[in-house]
């Protein structure tokens, strides 16, 4: 499949942050002056609302369009909005996985640590349980949904992908891979095309068409750590992958051999933290993820912030970082909305949402 070319963004300048002099300070003050120096930037004469800190973006040369976006999408977060409560499923119960259905908006896909991958409202009531393990040593870890081809993918802790139809008919049930299988993803621009992501350490390209079973994929992209993540693009051309330590990987679905683009980042994996992913602009060549700092990462620096970080696609630059001081979590999972103007970030117990309309509303 030929990539199509996305809106491309151009070079830009990096900013490190550190102390400005080396006085003996006790740590506190430190990470106070950090953080004073993430707000004000270096050498940006823009000034930040007090909600949200902007590091970066000081001299970018990038499209009007693109340009005003980044920009906006950190300026400001709404404010709280009245949405339906769901039941809660108890300890143990996590959501592993959620998908609007791109039939009825007012329901939703979910797999889940009770090992069930179901369709339910929001009101709660179960309308479709696509797969249950019965039993408690295996549950569903991701999954994902096409409309235009009416299927239903999901994969387990123990390396199985399950394809069904929308009325719940199980149309296969096979291993691919080792171990569990912690992303699957259709390409949205040929559905029958299938990424699966796990911790076996590889990333698998299928075709839908043409599964047998474990040695029938297309192409096998093995990584240097365990997988959290492989999400095509949305015009279908590009591949995105996240691993459990500091890699962030590009790969062009015309040359699966290597991959077009390396980001290092720091985003490292434990038992009790979400999987940090990184995802795609629905517009533009942009990538946004969650930022977890390791003092053993190699550009490392004092006091590090728990930032939300946006690079360029094609270069791998950062274009710009995103940071609320009342929330200094750790992003695990950042979701922008189909035009692309809001962007929702899951935090622990929060969640955050940027929006441009926002920003404008405020000015």
């Amino acid at each position: 499949m030929a990539p199509k070319k996305r809106p491309e963004t151009q070079k830009t300048s990096e900013i490190v942050l550190r102390p400005r002099n080396k006085r003996s300070r006790s740590p506190r003050e430190l990470e106070r002056e950090a953080k004073k120096l993430c707000a004000n930037g270096s050498g940006s004469s823009r000034k930040c609302d007090s909600d949200c800190l902007w590091v970066g973006l000081t001299s970018l040369e990038i499209p009007p369009l693109c340009r005003n976006l980044v920009r906006a999408l950190h300026q400001h977060k709404l404010g709280e909005t009245a949405w339906p409560s769901l039941q809660q499923i108890g300890a143990g119960g996590s959501i592993t996985g959620l998908k609007f259905n791109p039939l009825n908006t007012n329901q939703f896909y979910a797999s889940s640590m009770e090992g069930t991958t179901r369709l339910q409202d929001f009101k709660g009531n179960i309308l479709r349980v696509f797969a249950n393990s019965d039993t408690c040593n295996v549950w569903f870890c991701s999954l994902d949904v096409s409309a235009t081809s009416q299927m239903v993918v999901t994969g387990d802790n123990v390396g199985n992908v399950i394809l069904l139809n929308m009325d719940g008919k199980e149309l296969w049930n096979l291993r691919m891979h080792k171990k569990k299988v912690t992303h699957v993803a259709l390409n949205p621009c040929c559905d029958w095309f299938l990424a699966t992501a796990s911790v076996d350490q590889t990333v698998k390209i299928w075709d839908l068409r043409q599964v047998r079973g474990q040695a029938s994929f297309l192409y096998s992209l093995p990584h240097r750590h365990p997988v959290n993540a492989a999400c095509f693009s949305p015009d279908g051309a590009q591949l995105l992958t996240t691993d459990q330590k500091s890699e962030i990987r590009v790969y062009s679905t015309s040359q699966w051999d290597c991959p077009a683009g390396l980001i290092p980042h720091p985003h490292r994996h434990f038992q009790h933290l979400t999987p940090i992913k990184a995802a795609w602009h629905p517009r533009y060549n942009l990538i946004v993820v969650g930022r977890y700092p390791d003092p053993n990462f190699k550009s490392c620096s004092p006091y590090e912030l728990r930032t939300i970080d946006v690079f360029d696609g094609n270069s791998g630059r950062m274009m710009c970082q995103l940071y609320d001081p009342e929330s200094s979590g750790i992003s695990s999972l950042n979701e922008f909305n189909p035009m692309g103007d809001t962007l929702a970030s899951a935090m622990g117990y929060h969640v955050l949402i940027w929006s441009q309309e926002e920003a404008r509303t405020r000015k």
